[in-house]
């Protein structure tokens, strides 16, 4: 299928589910291990640590690295 295709796809499903088809409706479940919150916790507590220019230049280094 074209994204096009996919696209039209969705908004049928979407305007079914909406007209009562329950069927249509999708859910997703992640499950995160307790060690990622955890890690995740600790980066942001040094994160906030950080005084305003070194912020930045973190901020910086992720768009870069998400460009690479």
């Amino acid at each position: 299928m074209s994204v096009h295709e996919d696209t039209l796809q969705g908004l049928n499903e979407i305007l079914e589910y909406v007209r009562g088809d329950k069927s249509k409706a999708r859910v997703t479940t992640l499950t995160i291990p307790d060690e990622e919150i955890e890690e995740s916790q600790l980066f942001y507590q040094k994160f906030d640590m950080l005084p305003a220019p070194g912020k930045r230049k973190a901020m910086q280094y992720v768009d870069e690295l998400l460009r690479a």
